[in-house]
This record gives C-alpha cells, sequence and structure tokens, in this order.
C-alpha cells in the first residue's frame, strides 16, 4: 500500500508546486497589466539589469531594474521564488554560491525572467537589429501569443541575470534551439527531459494568462516562437 501512495503523492506535490508557481507567474503578468493601465501602455521600464546589480544613467540616477518596479504593483516579495527553484545561488551575498562570471557580491535574486524583446528601455531597442523596438502594447500585433515573464536557469551564467537573449536561441535551427534556451531559461522547471523540446516549464503571456507547456509549444525556431513580436501567433 505505501509503494503505490508514495509516488502519488510525490506527482501531487510536484503538481501543487507548478500550480503554485504558475498562480506566481499569471500575477506577475496581472500586475505587469496593472503597471501599462498607469502608464498610457507602455511596458515596464527596465534597463534588463542582472540579478540585483543595478545600473547607472550619466547624471548618477540609478537605473532600477524591472523586478523592483513590478513589486509595486504586486506588493510582495515572496512571487520572486519559484516553489520548484534549487538554484544554489540564492543569496543575498554572501549567502549563496557565487555565479560564474558575475560580480563577486552578485546572487539570484529572482527565479523569473522577462522576455528581452519586451520591456521599455528608454530609447529602446530591437534584439534583431532591425525593426522597431517594442516598448507599448499597441505596438505588439498579438499579445495573447507573446510569451513576457519565464523562470530563468537554476545555474550557470544566468543564474543571476533578469532575462534571456531570445535572440540567439535560433543560432543552430530548431535541433539546437533547446540547447541554447536552457544555457538561459529553466525550460524542464515543470517536468520533462532538460534541454529537450519535451521540456516543461510556466509561461506568462503579454495579455495576462500563463500556461505550463513543452518548450516545442512556445518556440520552434527564429522564425517560428512566441517570444518575437514579428512571428509569435
Amino acid at each position: 500500500m505505501v509503494g503505490i501512495l508514495l509516488p502519488a503523492l510525490g506527482s501531487a506535490r510536484r503538481t501543487a508546486k507548478t500550480m503554485k508557481c504558475l498562480v506566481n507567474v499569471r500575477n506577475m503578468q496581472v500586475a505587469h497589466w496593472t503597471y501599462m493601465t498607469d502608464n498610457d501602455g507602455y511596458f515596464i521600464q527596465a534597463n534588463l539589469s542582472h540579478s540585483g546589480i543595478v545600473h547607472y544613467n550619466p547624471d548618477g540616477t540609478p537605473i532600477v531594474p524591472w523586478l523592483e518596479t513590478l513589486e509595486d504593483y504586486y506588493g510582495s516579495a515572496l512571487l520572486h521564488r519559484s516553489p520548484v527553484d534549487e538554484s544554489p545561488h540564492w543569496g543575498p551575498a554572501p549567502d549563496g554560491q557565487p555565479i560564474t562570471g558575475a560580480p563577486i557580491n552578485q546572487r539570484r535574486v529572482t527565479s523569473y525572467g522577462i522576455n528581452n524583446y519586451l520591456v521599455d528601455i528608454g530609447s529602446g531597442f530591437n534584439p534583431n537589429g532591425t525593426g522597431p523596438p517594442y516598448k507599448r502594447l499597441i505596438q505588439v500585433p498579438n499579445p495573447s501569443a507573446n510569451v513576457h515573464f519565464l523562470i530563468m536557469a537554476y545555474e550557470g551564467a544566468y543564474a543571476g541575470a533578469d532575462h534571456p537573449h531570445v535572440e540567439s536561441w535560433g543560432f543552430f535551427g530548431a535541433a539546437g534551439a533547446p540547447q541554447l534556451a536552457a544555457q538561459q531559461v529553466q525550460i524542464d522547471a515543470h517536468g520533462g527531459p532538460p534541454a529537450a523540446a519535451e521540456s516543461k516549464s510556466n509561461w506568462g503571456f503579454l495579455d495576462g494568462h500563463a500556461v505550463t507547456a513543452e518548450f516545442s509549444e512556445v518556440y520552434f525556431d527564429a522564425t517560428e516562437n512566441n517570444f518575437d513580436p514579428e512571428v509569435a501567433n
């Protein structure tokens, strides 16, 4: 009897954690929608800073990471960590292991990252190097198809980052995309094999909804994915 029940209980716990993480992502999307409502449809301002490192303007004023700005709208730091996040880099320093290639005092401060196509960094940019920067909701053709929030990789150079570089995932085509993406995003956070098209994670979308889905359902290649507004559908 115990042998039958234990696997079922383990599966139920994993499902509960997945759902709790999904609620986190959903709440972040709702908070971001509120932010856009207050700011004439503009996306949350960000300098895409890595982890807790704050960058500065030429006049010395700080550029606050998107996470801190969004916290004013969801009102709790509890959303910063997914219940499945087992990264060894959680801080603040000196707690947690140092992150490879990062400043010595940099640690992981959030499980979640933001799609680098969908931010307002002042003058704006487009990761593809062509076309307009996506700074406002009105510029995105299909918000319900555009991934916005995701779970950053637990380890490696992106463990302290709050954004991936999605434009790099298609470098080796569809076959190599999961391996490249997995270096930046925990695409298997909620099941499936690691670094594979069948890896499962939670994904938040710009219109406010969130889903648990395989990587292949949100990204195939550079011309067919749910990250680049030019091709998301």
